[in-house]
C-alpha cells in the first residue's frame, strides 16, 4: 500500500521541511491544498517550487479545482506540464468536481470566483481531462469521486480514483460500486483519511485529548472509527484491513502535518504493514 501525506499551510518553511521529512522516511506522496484564502499559499507555485528540493517523492495536489473563472483550463494544464518537468516525472495531478454547490460557493465566490452547478463543473472536469489526454498523456490523473457520473469519469478516464473517510466495511461496499464502473481497467484505488498518530501510547492519549478539547467536548466516536488513530501498531491494524477492502493508497491528514512524531508514528505504521 502506497501512504501518501496530506498537508494544507500558509508556512512555506514548515511545508517545506515537512515534505522533506516525509521523503526522508520513506513515503510515497505528498499532496498540498488548494484553496482561495490564506489557509494555503498558491498551490502550484508551491509545488513548483517543492518539485525542485525534492527528488524522490510524489507531489501533487489534494485536489485541484476545474473553475475556468479562477483560472483557465490551458493554464491548469501548463501549470500541470511544468511542475512534471521540474519534478522529473513525479506529478500527480489529482482533481475532481467539486464539493456541493451549497459548500463551494460560500468558499470560493467571495473571493470572485464563479462556481456553477454540478453539471457544469462535471462537464469542464471532462473537457480538462481530454485536453490532458492530448497534450500530456504522461501525466496520471486521479478524480476524487462519489457521485455515479463523476464516479464513471474516474473508471473511464483516470489513473485514479479517490473516495474519503470510510471505515473499511464502507470502503468495500464503494469499491464495489467503482470496480463494476471500470471492469478491466486498471485504476489505483485511494482513500483520504485522518491521522491521529503518536510513537507511544502515552502520546496517544494526550493528542486524542488535545483533539477533545480542540473540539469542545465533541463527539469524535464517528471521525475516529474512519480514522488511523493510535500507535503504529495500532494504524498498521487498520491499514491491513483497508487494504484487504481494496484500498491501494492511503491518502493521511494528521491533525498535525508537521509534528515529527506523527509523521514517524506514520512512517512505522507503513513499515509493520510490510
Amino acid at each position: 500500500m502506497r501512504i501518501a501525506l496530506e498537508v494544507w499551510s500558509s508556512d512555506f518553511d514548515q511545508v517545506l521541511a515537512t515534505c522533506h521529512r516525509a521523503e526522508e522516511l520513506g513515503l510515497d506522496g505528498f499532496y498540498y491544498g488548494e484553496s482561495p484564502h490564506d489557509l494555503n499559499l498558491e498551490c502550484w507555485a508551491t509545488l513548483a517550487a517543492l518539485a525542485q528540493a525534492t527528488t524522490s517523492i510524489r507531489l501533487g495536489p489534494v485536489v485541484t479545482n476545474v473553475l475556468p473563472s479562477y483560472r483557465s483550463t490551458t493554464l491548469l494544464i501548463r501549470q500541470a506540464a511544468a511542475v512534471a518537468a521540474i519534478s522529473g516525472g513525479r506529478l500527480d495531478l489529482r482533481t475532481g468536481v467539486g464539493a456541493a454547490a451549497r459548500y463551494g460557493r460560500d468558499w470560493w465566490e467571495p473571493q470572485g470566483v464563479d462556481y456553477p452547478g454540478y453539471d457544469r463543473r462535471l462537464a469542464d472536469l471532462e473537457a480538462m481531462i481530454g485536453a490532458l489526454d492530448a497534450a500530456h498523456p504522461d501525466i496520471p490523473t486521479t478524480i476524487a469521486a462519489t457521485g455515479q457520473r463523476a464516479m464513471n469519469l474516474a473508471a473511464t478516464r483516470a489513473d485514479g480514483w479517490e473516495t474519503s473517510f470510510c471505515t473499511p466495511a464502507e470502503y468495500a461496499d464503494r469499491n464495489r460500486v467503482f470496480s463494476d464502473l471500470a471492469r478491466d481497467r486498471t485504476v489505483v484505488r485511494s482513500l483520504e483519511i485522518d491521522g491521529f498518530l503518536a510513537t507511544t501510547s502515552p502520546g496517544r492519549g494526550r493528542l486524542l485529548d488535545r483533539v477533545q478539547a480542540e473540539r469542545g467536548g465533541e463527539d469524535l466516536a464517528a471521525v475516529l472509527s474512519r480514522a488511523l488513530v493510535g500507535t503504529p501498531e495500532e494504524a498498521a491494524v487498520r491499514m491491513a484491513e483497508l487494504a484487504a477492502a481494496g484500498v491501494d493508497q492511503l491518502l493521511v491528514a494528521l491533525h498535525d502535518p508537521h509534528d515529527p512524531d506523527a509523521l514517524q508514528a506514520l512512517a512505522r505504521s507503513r513499515a509493520l504493514l510490510g
